[in-house]
């Protein structure tokens, strides 16, 4: 049986918040690092503000319930591969 994994990014627009320190940037790279592993990108969604804006970006595993704080670009490859690439299916 697949494991259900998502990965919820928070983009929120604004000063300060994770939005404004590369957090629309790091949900496209997250779609485009999942996409490199055979799963959909759909498994990566906006998350709403969690007002953890002096955390930011962060990110949220879902059903790990894994948070991440302060991502950046080079934590990508590591939390899809730590969440998302036991998902891909064997042939």
């Amino acid at each position: 049986m697949r494991k259900v994994c998502q990965i919820f990014v928070c983009a929120t627009p604004g000063e300060g918040r994770c939005g404004a320190k590369g957090g629309g940037e790091l949900f496209e790279m997250f779609r485009e690092e999942v996409e490199r592993y055979g799963v959909a990108p759909s498994t990566v969604l906006r998350n709403a503000c969690t007002r953890r804006h002096e955390e930011g970006p962060v990110v949220f595993a879902y059903p790990d319930d894994v948070w991440y704080t302060r991502v950046t670009p080079e934590d990508v490859p590591e939390i899809v591969e730590r969440h998302l690439a036991p998902m891909r299916v064997e042939s």
